[in-house]
């Protein structure tokens, strides 16, 4: 069962952030476009009080300068399910968009003004002594750098590293790529590669500076001053020489049997990526939910050229050490050998011009009493990504959690507000609601929720009323409903005969085929939250621009709108691009601020 409540209450709060963390954080700055203007990296301690305040202490680079003071004050707001607002230890003023790990917080500043573009890891400061030996066996490294600032010298690693417990790596070898080495795919030697921890459970990495190199041509060099994780399963760093932007991440590697199915279950992340074909800066805030078709992401997006919202699946092979590639796209993935905690890199098997770091760790688990909204089971009906994800007006949304009556039901069109004494509000409008069971509900958000605050969602059952949640809003949210109900596999398609697009029946080239949704937002003329769109002139047509490819390739849209007949259901008649090869080929929907892509549509030509 997804998102069962507990016997004991338990969500995210401000006391759920409690005690010092070790922290780093990067963060670049542009005024247009991807042309950075200031580049800041700081590390130390964050002493969360339980209570919303945090105290900071430890240094910062600006620029090229040497290496100052960081010590103040800041703020945190910590949600049910784990959303945190909090305090720019950089930057006044800022706000950083984060989440509540089980071991970790990880956060991005997508909702900050302007263009800043960076990455956020707090970690608990371990209770207990550390040594040279809590860092013993092979560790999977890796690292995205700034040195001197921008984006001209951007530089990222991935590579594997044998501490033997005394300070010292196996390995002489680094391997990455450099924007200012021409974005190929290199191999350094660089030795000795050494380490140590200290009691506090700081330490060092150590890089000597290779003969015939220096600081920008190296992959990566110098002192990296690291923390490490209790269990010693990974750590953080960053440098703090003058100019010395960036993190570095290592994860315990697997002794052996590491499967994809290592990577399961759902997590929090952020990232920072700069495409250089595109000059694009992004920095990323999201979930990921590891199942056995691959990796669902759900992410928040800021980058250069505007914010956005996608649920995308990315599919990958893990070797027996915990490391892999994605084979849906480019990159490399890193799974610690406790996984709780993984990588990615933009570091692949070929040339690439996409530099990119995202940290990721397990979500904490929530639950609540008897009637209980779980804060991290608010999710799109269609494509299921994972929380955090937003709604948008007129989409269908799951909610998932305990006490919801004592039995299944579902309703007829008009949608109502209450069913089985049960009434879902939003902003504190009803939500149609067209199905329940006692631990799962699946109702329609009202056209009239708007952002960009959260909505708050609450349950009532009867007289009882359900914990508070809130839940991200967009204009749009699009998701692709598919055949196997989980948003994921072949497309919701059919032929205009309404017959079912599938392997037995597959699509032609220049068909146009109905395409089922959800989440394109407001439509026009409006429709009454719940009733059935009009079936015939004047149709309910989507306000919000479209683009759909399939396998890459833009198609035909002859109708944008809600389904005639139905409620809550948008329909895109589509016409598939002439010349197509027989094939299964991935299906995408892109609005302004939303995009997915995550099922397929099977094709076979003449």
């Amino acid at each position: 069962m997804l998102f069962a409540g507990g016997a004991l209450a338990q969500v995210s709060s401000n006391a759920s952030l409690n005690g010092v963390y070790y922290f780093l954080h990067t963060m670049l700055i542009a005024a247009t476009g991807a042309t950075v203007t200031d580049t800041r990296s700081g590390s130390g301690t964050l002493t969360f009080d339980g209570a919303g305040g945090f105290t900071v202490s430890g240094q910062q680079l600006i620029g090229t300068t040497a290496a100052t003071s960081l010590t103040g004050t800041g703020s945190y707001t910590v949600k049910p399910g784990g959303f945190i607002t909090l305090s720019n230890p950089l930057l006044t003023g800022a706000s950083i968009n984060a989440r509540l790990a089980t071991g970790a917080v990880v956060g991005s500043s997508t909702e900050a003004a302007g263009g800043i573009y960076d990455l956020f890891i707090a970690i608990p400061k371990s209770t207990a002594l550390l040594s040279n030996t809590t860092l013993t066996g092979a560790y999977w490294v890796s690292s995205l750098e700034f040195p001197n600032g921008g984006t001209a010298n951007i530089r990222e690693t991935n590579f594997k590293l044998t501490a033997n417990g005394a300070g010292a790596f196996a390995e002489t070898s680094v391997i990455g790529e450099a924007h200012n080495l021409s974005d190929r795919l290199l191999t350094q030697t660089v030795s000795p590669i050494t380490y140590s921890v200290a009691p506090a459970a700081t330490g060092t990495l150590n890089f000597p500076t290779a003969s015939g190199l220096t600081t920008t041509t190296q992959l990566i060099a110098g002192t990296k001053n690291i923390y490490v994780s209790q269990d010693g399963s990974f750590f953080i760093g960053g440098s703090s020489d003058p100019g010395g932007h960036g993190i570095v991440v290592g994860v315990k590697a697997f002794a052996s049997g590491a499967t994809n199915a290592s990577w399961k279950g759902f997590y929090s992340t952020a990232g920072l990526r700069f495409d250089a074909n595109r000059s694009r800066l992004s920095g990323v805030i999201g979930g990921v939910n590891a199942i056995t078709q691959g990796a669902v992401w759900g992410r928040r997006t800021h980058q250069s050229d505007g914010l956005f919202d996608a649920s995308t699946l990315a599919t990958y092979s893990i070797g027996a050490d915990g490391s892999g590639q994605f084979t849906s796209t480019t990159g490399h993935v890193d799974i610690a050998a406790t996984s709780e905690t993984f990588v990615t890199t933009g570091v692949d098997t070929l040339d690439s011009s996409t530099y990119e770091l995202s940290f990721g760790m397990r979500l904490p688990p929530q639950s609540g009493p008897a009637l209980f909204l779980n804060p991290q089971g608010a999710l799109n009906a269609a494509t299921f990504a994972p929380p955090g994800s937003p709604i948008a007006p007129g989409s269908v949304l799951t909610l998932f959690g305990t006490g919801f009556g004592t039995q299944s039901l579902s309703s007829p069109i008009p949608f109502q507000t209450t069913l089985g004494g049960v009434v879902v509000k939003i902003n504190g409008v009803a939500a149609p609601i067209f199905a329940l069971t006692p631990t799962q509900l699946s109702v329609i958000v009202p056209f009239s929720t708007a952002g960009p605050a959260p909505a708050s969602v609450s349950v009532t059952v009867n007289t009882a009323v359900s914990n508070s949640i809130e839940i991200p809003v967009a204009t749009t949210a699009p998701g692709i409903f598919t055949l196997t109900q989980n948003g994921l596999g072949d497309a919701a398609v059919r032929h205009a005969n309404f017959t079912i697009v599938n392997g037995s029946s597959p699509a032609a080239p220049e068909e146009v085929v109905l395409l089922y949704m959800s989440g394109l937002g407001a439509v026009s003329p409006t429709v009454t939250d719940g009733s059935a769109a009009p079936s015939k002139a004047p149709f309910a047509i989507v306000s919000s621009p479209y683009v759909v490819t399939l396998g890459g390739i833009s198609c035909e849209v002859q109708f944008a709108g809600l389904a005639p007949g139905f409620a809550g259901l948008y329909q895109l008649n589509i016409k598939l691009p002439k010349g197509i090869p027989s094939g299964t080929y991935g299906l995408a929907v892109q609005t302004p601020d939303g995009f997915t892509d995550m099922v397929n549509l099977q094709v076979v030509a003449p």
